[in-house]
């Protein structure tokens, strides 16, 4: 194990994190609070020119309820005038709502939709950001427009939903993963399933690989469940994490492929590579609260407690 290459310390207990996905508002980390969202930029070293990792906090702001699950959207830059920052958070009571921000006087918070029960996942898709998801315990999964809050599609699970995220090249494509171990991919705008895949329950959560698309990672009570969706009939295959605990979180790398990060209980996180023995990171923290991979860094983020950390991933 090594050690973070940066610890940021919080007021109060980090709940979740999430690392923006692209090119123009990369390094821009959103951190989840009990009482607020704030955002964190971030530059980190480039390889031999000698520069040392700096971040500052640029903004926060305060909800009612505590964030669980956020996505950034393709809106977000800080390289344009004005800067503007768009969030989606997932909230403990129910509801889902977007977060706007100039970085100045303009603050705006939509409430997008709400769903009778807990939401446990958020996303919105692509370079578009076109379309929002978000399913959870009600046992739905729903598709609306961003930009008109208007719901465009709600799928049936037959089980609560932990996990949906759109398919990294294609926009119209939507993973939803259920708790006893189904995940189905939907078409949105034809509302039809086009691919069923199985594994144990419970399922707690599952990821798609930017770097290799064909690749969706799902977490189980025995590890992990990997699938190749490049086939016709896509085979699994089970890969153990630690001695065989339970894991409840699992992140595939955005900028290298096979590599995973998981969560696994009671409060480990693991950087595992899946297609050799190489765990580069195994640490034992107080509690865990998310992990989020930078976009095409191979730095991981880690709410742990009241701190940030950041480990840089060397030599996979």
């Amino acid at each position: 194990s090594i050690s973070p290459a940066i610890s940021i310390s919080t007021r109060s207990q980090v709940l979740c994190v999430e690392f923006s996905p692209f090119e123009w508002s990369r390094g821009l980390l959103a951190v989840g609070l009990p009482n607020s969202v704030a955002v964190y930029s971030f530059k980190f070293k480039e390889e031999g020119d000698g520069s040392s990792e700096e971040y500052e906090q640029v903004w926060e702001w305060h909800v009612s309820s505590q964030p669980i699950s956020m996505s950034w959207s393709p809106s977000s830059t800080l390289r344009a005038a004005p800067c503007c920052l768009q969030i989606a958070v997932a909230s403990a009571d129910n509801t889902v709502m977007q977060i706007s921000s100039d970085l100045g006087e303009t603050n705006t918070v939509q409430d997008i939709l709400s769903h009778s029960d807990f939401v446990n996942s958020v996303t919105y898709n692509g370079d578009s950001g076109t379309f929002v998801a978000s399913t959870g315990d009600d046992l739905t999964a729903r598709v609306w427009e961003s930009s008109s809050q208007m719901q465009i599609a709600k799928f049936l699970l037959t089980s609560p939903g932990m996990v949906v995220c759109f398919h990294p090249e294609d926009p119209d494509v939507l993973l939803v993963a259920e708790k006893k171990g189904v995940l189905r991919v939907y078409s949105v705008s034809s509302g039809c399933s086009t691919l069923f895949l199985r594994c144990r329950g419970p399922l707690l959560s599952a990821d798609w690989s930017i770097p290799d698309p064909a690749l969706i990672v799902a977490a189980g009570v025995k590890g992990l469940t990997v699938w190749n969706v490049a086939s016709l009939q896509p085979h699994s295959d089970a890969v153990e994490v630690g001695s065989g605990e339970r894991v409840l979180s699992v992140q595939v790398c955005r900028s290298t492929p096979g590599l995973v990060a998981t969560h696994a209980t009671p409060h480990t996180v693991r950087v595992t590579h899946l297609h050799s023995n190489k765990v580069p990171i195994a640490a034992h923290l107080k509690v865990v609260g998310g992990m989020s991979w930078h976009q095409n860094l191979p730095y991981l983020a880690v709410g742990s407690d009241r701190k940030i950390l950041l480990w840089k991933i060397d030599n996979v």
